[in-house]
């Protein structure tokens, strides 16, 4: 249901020194928001960007983004995560 469980991407980003989470894809209301979640319960900053992310139609979509993201992730879009990336050094 959500990438940390069953996964190694906690022991990734602590040996990696990363503290934000960018989390994009399907099931905006399930897998995006459990995960963002879970991250931000872990003590991440998540960050999801609203449209690289989908579900079944519309109103849940935005029933996530607009009420449950906005407690546990700063909800952004794919072109001002692209732009703030932009200024980031490589390897950062």
């Amino acid at each position: 249901m959500n990438a940390w469980e069953g996964t190694r991407l906690e022991s990734l980003l602590k040996g990696l020194s990363r503290d934000t989470v960018i989390v994009t894809g399907a099931w905006t209301n399930m897998s995006v928001e459990h995960t963002a979640r879970t991250g931000a319960d872990k003590g991440y900053y998540m960050v999801v960007p609203e449209d690289g992310c989908s579900t079944m139609n519309a109103d849940w979509h935005n029933a996530s983004i607009n009420y449950a993201l906005q407690n546990v992730s700063t909800v952004t879009t794919c072109g001002a995560v692209t732009e703030a990336l932009a200024g980031v050094p490589a390897g950062v």
